[in-house]
């Protein structure tokens, strides 16, 4: 941990120099207890199976669920408390701030034309909460100590999700038609993936980052990764692999040489081979993640959503206010394909009937900056390359789940954390 705050010199200045550092290093201890706190409760883990459990939407559920928009308010509170107690460090990371604050100030300024213009501004706050968590997240801590911190909460997390699966298998496995499939402390198989996904990250990061506990980290990417097996879901499969074979790339471009020409070489011409097949051959490729061409019929939902965004392709319908359960458009897309669709499926999409093509072209900026910042600074941020990691996994996700400016989401967090950590000069000073 780094030295405590200056800000607590003056407060303890009288107290014996053991009495000090007793009491600084027990408010460390107590930020870095919120501070997991606050990543337990914004993985969203066993918060819809036990208080709404009819539903896969969380987003929907708190709206019509009093307990779940009363129980975030300890979060937020949280959250502001941490903000509060470190906010000089948000001058280390004004790109970030000034680029969140932009895209946070879209979905407020949507309220204005938004079709639930109450639900806008509520969630509005909550993606604003969230984006702070994240921002803080980034500004507070060096990346030894932030990877390691994610790291072990996500260790709670997946001894919690066995634990739940084995004790409580009728809450921890499914039993519907995706029968069999691990879903632990989450709605369905799929969220526990991706989840397990950021934990394995985090954990090979730490491996990386940490020397000392590198069995324990690596012996906890190697629990993480079971359980993305056992949830049966490819897709995040697919990025666990892809994760680990890209660290050893990212280490030997760091060090330079002919090995990261060679290793350039080898991902532009794997891109542009795949990018080949799955235009010549999409359907081969969707068979080998085991999917159907239309995509278990989201091909359906995106033709029908194209054509109600044409309707205001400009501004969209208002930030989180498409999906509601009086939403007349979204009453349109469940008639057409006969389903009682949640979202779009794709965070592209969502985005383009929440926000318009303003949000859709404000949103690829940011998105864009921080590749830009990547491919220069990826090894400065001093984190196992957990932040461009990071940036990689959200953009792989986001072209099949809606986790742009999502509220109460972990993901969104911690894309905000890499984004600053990739865009600020000094982070590690």
């Amino acid at each position: 941990m780094p030295a405590p705050s200056s800000s607590l010199t003056g407060a303890r200045r009288d107290l014996p120099a053991d009495d000090a550092s007793g009491l600084a290093k027990g408010i460390l201890y107590a930020e870095v207890a919120l501070t997991i706190f606050c990543i337990l409760m914004f993985s969203s883990a066993l918060i819809g199976p036990l208080f709404a459990p009819q539903t896969l939407d969380l987003a929907a559920a708190e709206s019509d669920s009093a307990i779940l928009r009363v129980m975030w308010l300890p979060v937020y509170a949280v959250t502001l408390l941490l903000i509060g107690f470190r906010v000089t460090r948000l001058m280390r990371i004004l790109p970030a701030l000034f680029m969140t604050g932009l895209l946070v100030g879209l979905c407020f300024a949507s309220s204005y034309w938004s079709i639930a213009p109450d639900i806008t501004i509520r969630r509005t706050i909550a993606v604003a909460v969230t984006s702070l968590f994240g921002l803080y997240l980034a500004g507070r801590y060096r990346g030894g100590e932030l990877v390691q911190i994610i790291a072990l909460s996500f260790a709670v997390l997946a001894f919690g999700s066995y634990f739940v699966c084995i004790c409580v298998p009728s809450l921890g496995i499914h039993n519907d038609i995706n029968a069999g499939a691990w879903k632990g402390l989450w709605y369905e198989k799929n969220q526990m993936a991706a989840m397990m996904v950021l934990g394995f990250i985090a954990a090979c990061a730490s491996a990386y980052i940490s020397p000392e506990r590198r069995k324990i980290w690596i012996g906890l990417a190697i629990a993480i990764f079971v359980l993305v097996v056992l949830s049966r879901s490819k897709t995040s499969l697919l990025a666990c692999m892809t994760s680990a074979v890209a660290i050893p790339i990212l280490m030997a471009l760091q060090r330079g040489g002919v090995l990261s020409v060679v290793f350039v070489w080898l991902a532009a011409t794997g891109s542009l081979i795949g990018g080949a097949l799955f235009y010549i051959a999409p359907d081969l490729i969707f068979k080998m993640l085991g999917k159907d061409p239309t995509l278990t019929g989201r091909t359906e939902i995106w033709a029908s959503l194209m054509r109600l965004s044409d309707k205001h392709p400009w501004l969209g319908y208002g930030y989180k206010a498409f999906w509601t359960p009086t939403s007349v458009p979204a009453s349109v897309v469940r008639a057409e394909t006969h389903w009682d669709v949640p979202s779009a499926h794709n965070g592209w999409l969502d985005l383009l009937i929440q926000l318009g093509w303003v949000g859709v072209i404000l949103f690829g900026l940011v998105l864009a900056t921080g590749f830009f910042c990547a491919l220069f600074r990826f090894a400065r941020v001093k984190d196992g390359f957990f932040s461009v990691l990071i940036l990689m996994l959200f953009s792989f996700l986001i072209l099949s789940e809606s986790f742009i400016l999502s509220q109460n989401s972990l993901i969104w967090a911690l894309f905000v954390c890499a984004l600053a950590r990739l865009t600020a000069n000094d982070i590690e000073d």
